[in-house]
C-alpha cells in the first residue's frame, strides 16, 4: 500500500507542479488581453479615446503578443523553455507595477507593450512546456490547461468591473495582474527545464535528471523504418531544420497549424473578448451593469465548457469535439445574427453562449494541442513560434477593425463573417485533422517524417 502511494506521489506530483505553471501563463494569457474590455469605456473618457483610438489601445497590447511570439522560438532555443518563461514573467510582473502608476497614455501604452511581450512569450512556450514534459496519456488535458485558465483569467477580468464598479479605480482593477506574475515565478521554480530542449543542448546528464524528475519514462534509442536503432541526434542546425521544412508530411503540418490558428482567430472569439459589452450594448441590453453582466455570464459558460473539454479530450479524441464544435459555433452565431435582425436580445445572448461553449471545447484548446503535438521536436521552436506568431497577427487585426468593422457593416455582417470561418474550420476538420489521443510524441514525429498523410499522422499503428 505505501509503495503503490509513493509511486502515485512520484507520478502525480511532477504533473501538478507542470500544471500549476501551465495555468499561471494561461490566465496571464486571458487576464491580459481581457481586462481592458470592462474598463474602455472609462480609459477612454479620462484619456479623451474615440472609435479608431479604442482600438489602436487595445490593438497595442496584441500587436505585442504577435512581437513577443515571433521571439519566442529563438529565446526558447538559446534559454530554454525556463529561461523564456522566466522573461515573460519578469515582463508581466513590470509592467502590471508600472500600470498602477499610469502618469499619461503613452506611458501607459509602455506598460502594455511590456505585458504583450509577456503574453506573447508565455502563449507560445507554456504549451511546448507542457507538451514535452507530461505523459502521453495525460498529455492533452494537461495542455488544455492553458486554454481552462485562459478562460479562467477571462472571467477574472470580466468579473472585476461587477465587483469595484468606481471608474477611476482603473488602473489598481487592471496593474492587479501582477499577482499572475508572481504565481508564476513560485510554480516556474518548482519545475525541471524540459528534457527535450537539454537534450538538444547536448546537457545529456542533466536531461536524465530531469525526465526522473518529471515521472517520465527514460528515452529509448530511435529506429528507423526497418527497425534498426539510430542513434538520438541532438545536434540541430539551420541547415538541417531547413531540410525538414520539406520532409515527410512537416509542410502540411505547420500549415494546418498556422491555419487552425488563423482560423480560430478569425472565429469571432477576439471580437467577443475584447468588445463583449459594446456587443452587448448593440444587441440591445442597456449600458453599464446589464451589459457587464451578461458579459460574466459568457465568462462563466466559458470556463464550464472548458473544463468539459480537458475531462473529455484525452477520452472522446480531438477530432469528434472539433466535429461537434464546429457545428455548433455556425449555429450559435447563425442565432446571433437572427437576434440582431429581429432585435431580440435575449436570443442573442443564447447564441452567444451556444458559441463561447462550443469553441471551448474545439477552437479553443485545439490550435494548442496540435502545434505541442504534431509539430518536429528538431524544428519544434520555430513552428510552433510561427504558428503562435500567426494567431497573434490574426489577433490583432481583430482588435484593430473590429469596432470599424460592426460601424460600416453592423454587428450582423459582422458575424455573417465569422461564421462562414467557423463553417470552413469545420471542413478542415473533417478532411484533414489527425486523432493524436494516447499517441506518443516519438510515434507521432517518425510519421511525420515518413510522410504518412495528414489526416493518419497520429495513428500509433502506423509508426514503426
Amino acid at each position: 500500500m505505501t509503495s503503490q502511494g509513493d509511486h502515485a506521489v512520484k507520478l502525480f506530483a511532477p504533473l501538478y507542479r507542470v500544471a500549476v505553471l501551465t495555468l499561471s501563463s494561461g490566465v496571464l494569457f486571458g487576464y491580459s488581453t481581457a481586462s481592458i474590455a470592462g474598463w474602455l469605456g472609462s480609459i477612454a473618457k479620462e484619456f479623451d479615446l474615440n472609435t479608431s483610438a479604442q482600438e489602436y489601445f487595445t490593438f497595442s497590447l496584441v500587436i505585442s503578443c504577435f512581437v513577443g511570439a515571433v521571439a519566442a522560438g529563438f529565446l526558447a532555443r538559446r534559454l530554454g523553455r525556463r529561461g523564456t518563461l522566466l522573461i515573460a514573467f519578469l515582463l508581466a510582473l513590470l509592467g502590471y507595477a508600472g500600470t498602477l502608476m499610469h502618469p499619461n497614455l503613452f506611458w501607459l501604452v509602455g506598460m502594455r507593450i511590456l505585458i504583450g511581450l509577456s503574453v506573447g512569450l508565455s502563449s507560445m512556450v507554456a504549451p511546448m512546456y507542457a507538451g514535452e514534459t507530461v505523459l502521453a496519456r495525460y498529455r492533452g488535458g494537461v495542455i488544455s490547461l492553458f486554454q481552462l485558465a485562459v478562460t479562467i483569467g477571462i472571467l477574472v477580468a470580466y468579473t472585476i468591473p461587477l465587483w469595484l464598479t468606481a471608474p477611476e479605480i482603473w488602473p489598481l482593477a487592471i496593474g492587479g495582474g501582477g499577482v499572475i506574475a508572481l504565481i508564476g515565478l513560485a510554480a516556474l521554480a518548482s519545475v525541471p527545464e524540459s528534457p527535450v530542449w537539454l537534450r538538444s543542448a547536448h546537457r545529456e546528464e542533466e536531461a536524465i535528471a530531469a525526465t526522473h524528475a518529471l515521472g517520465l519514462p527514460p528515452r529509448e534509442p530511435s529506429t528507423d523504418r526497418t527497425g534498426a536503432h539510430q542513434p538520438v541526434e541532438t545536434e540541430v542546425t539551420l541547415s538541417a531544420v531547413r531540410k525538414q521544412l520539406i520532409l515527410g508530411t512537416t509542410p502540411a503540418i505547420l500549415v494546418l497549424c498556422c491555419g487552425m490558428f488563423i482560423l480560430q482567430n478569425l472565429s469571432g472569439i477576439d471580437g467577443i473578448l475584447y468588445y463583449a459589452p459594446t456587443i452587448f450594448t448593440e444587441l440591445g441590453f442597456e449600458p453599464g451593469v446589464a451589459a457587464l453582466t451578461a458579459t460574466f455570464g459568457l465568462g462563466l459558460i466559458n470556463v464550464v465548457a472548458t473544463i468539459i473539454a480537458i475531462a473529455t479530450i484525452d477520452k472522446i479524441g480531438r477530432r469528434p469535439l472539433a466535429i461537434v464544435g464546429g457545428c455548433a459555433m455556425v449555429v450559435g452565431l447563425a442565432g446571433v445574427v437572427a437576434a440582431q435582425m429581429m432585435a431580440m436580445p435575449t436570443l442573442g445572448l443564447v447564441g452567444l453562449c451556444i458559441y463561447i461553449a462550443a469553441f471551448a471545447i474545439s477552437l479553443g484548446p485545439l490550435p494548442y494541442i496540435l502545434m505541442a503535438e504534431l509539430v518536429p521536436s528538431s524544428m519544434r521552436e520555430m513552428g510552433v513560434a510561427s504558428a503562435s506568431a500567426t494567431s497573434w497577427l490574426f489577433n490583432a487585426l481583430v482588435a484593430l477593425f473590429f469596432l470599424s468593422g460592426v460601424s460600416y457593416f453592423g454587428l450582423d455582417g459582422v458575424f455573417i463573417f465569422f461564421g462562414c470561418i467557423c463553417f470552413i474550420m469545420l471542413v478542415i476538420t473533417v478532411i484533414w485533422l489527425p486523432e493524436t489521443k494516447g499517441t506518443s510524441l516519438d510515434e507521432i514525429e517518425a510519421n511525420v517524417l515518413a510522410g504518412v498523410p495528414l489526416r493518419h499522422v497520429g495513428d500509433a499503428s502506423k509508426a514503426k
